[in-house]
Order: structure tokens, then C-alpha cells, then sequence
């Protein structure tokens, strides 16, 4: 018991808990409210791209659903699609 409050207050000082406390829960984008039973699937996104760049006011993340997540990680590959900057260069 006591390995797993250990544990548990480990995690609550990650920044995934700090920006669920902050945050709320709730995604950014689409406005998609979570329980406790499907909270996994709520995320959080560094703005910055940058996990390392946790600042304690919060100002880098945002809590985004698995769905609205993958949509802002490939939104650039789809525009690079889209516009051919992704095809191989010709010599």
C-alpha cells in the first residue's frame, strides 16, 4: 500500500496531472468532457513541441482528446501532402 501512494503522488507531480488540474478535463478543441473512467483518453499537448519544456504555469500545454491529438500531429503531413512538399526532390 504504501509503494503505491508513493507511486501515486509520483505521478501527480507529472505535468499530465498539473495540466488536468489546471485545465481541466476537457480537450481544447472539440470541447469533448471526460469522467474519471475515460480519462486516458484525454492528453495533453506541449505547444512547442518540446516535452522537455514543462513550465509550472501551465502556458505550454493543452489538454487535447486522443482524436483532436493525432488531428494536430498530422495536420502538417497532410498539408505537405496536399501540396506536393512532401514528393521527393528531382535531380
Amino acid at each position: 500500500m504504501r509503494e503505491a501512494k508513493a507511486k501515486q503522488a509520483a505521478r501527480a507531480q507529472g505535468y499530465r496531472e498539473r495540466s488536468l488540474a489546471l485545465n481541466g478535463w476537457i480537450c481544447a478543441r472539440c470541447a469533448r468532457e471526460f469522467e474519471a473512467d475515460t480519462l486516458h483518453l484525454l492528453t495533453v499537448h506541449h505547444k512547442d513541441g518540446n516535452h522537455d519544456n514543462n513550465p509550472p504555469d501551465g502556458s505550454n500545454w493543452e489538454n487535447l482528446c486522443v482524436y483532436c491529438h493525432e488531428a494536430e500531429h498530422t495536420k502538417g503531413i497532410l498539408g505537405d501532402y496536399l501540396t506536393g512538399r512532401d514528393a521527393p526532390k528531382r535531380p
